[in-house]
């Protein structure tokens, strides 16, 4: 049994060693949303416009565009989820205030029944809901976070995740795009960026793996296996388009 100080130092060092993951972690999610769809979508307009037999300077216009206009819908987008989050929780917290004042008892209940469903009983179950509604501004996040399963936390910095948001898609999306740029035999352009585009991928779900402390080749697996897919249908849609203008010309 450690002593008290000795707690202390433990549950220290126990927060410093991020043993749950990089603080990055509560991130993970724009970086891989806005890498995959980066990746798939650049891909796309490379494989699409190579389906179609389409010169490669209409490949780097198109990608370009696609990096730059959508990476910012991407971005505001996730901005603008999370604002509308923040906003959205704001306003129930207002609402579990106003409805402790108008009526505790029934509040005050409410608690009592969450957490006797978590196996508090008799005087420890009294105890704790007595703690909670001592202070209305704790009383209203208990509500919120187990009534409406939302926290303060999760709401927050919309402008750092819809900025993470845009990085991501711009760094992962432009290297499906790098083979246009150095690569001067036409032959070699397109397989180079199918290779290039698997590498990015892959780079992305290692990314991910060591974020989220999770086994090294789940991240990869995933993500090649859901962008191989969009890969796939973007190539078919291109070579589809252009028999069909084909057909019609």
């Amino acid at each position: 049994m450690r002593t008290p100080e000795e707690l202390a130092i433990a549950y220290k060092e126990h927060q410093e060693a991020d043993v749950h993951g990089l603080w990055i972690g509560s991130y993970i999610q724009d970086i891989v949303y806005g890498g995959n769809d980066g990746i798939v979508t650049t891909f796309a307009v490379v494989a699409g416009t190579m389906g179609a037999d389409l010169p490669h300077y209409i490949i780097i216009i198109l990608g370009l565009a696609n990096l730059l206009a959508d990476g910012t819908s991407m971005g505001t987008g996730a901005y603008l989820s999370k604002r509308s989050e923040r906003d959205n929780y704001e306003r129930l917290r207002k609402e579990e205030l106003e409805e402790i004042e108008i009526d505790p008892e029934i509040e005050a209940e409410e608690v009592r029944q969450m957490y006797r469903k978590k196996g508090f009983e008799g005087k420890d179950l009294e105890r704790a809901v007595e703690i909670i509604t001592a202070d209305k501004d704790r009383w209203a996040e208990v509500m919120l976070h187990e009534e409406h399963h939302m926290t303060k936390e999760a709401s927050e910095k919309p402008v750092v995740h819809g900025l993470l948001t845009f990085i991501s898609f711009a760094i992962f999306g432009a290297i499906p795009l790098i083979p246009y740029f150095i690569i001067t035999s036409a032959d070699s352009r397109f397989p180079v960026a199918i290779v290039s585009t698997f590498f990015a991928l892959v780079l992305l779900g290692v990314a991910k793996s060591k974020i989220m402390r999770e086994k090294i080749f789940r991240g990869p697996l995933e993500i090649v296996s859901v962008g191989a897919l969009g890969a796939f249908v973007a190539y078919g849609v291109g070579v589809f388009l252009k028999s069909l203008v084909g057909v019609a010309m």
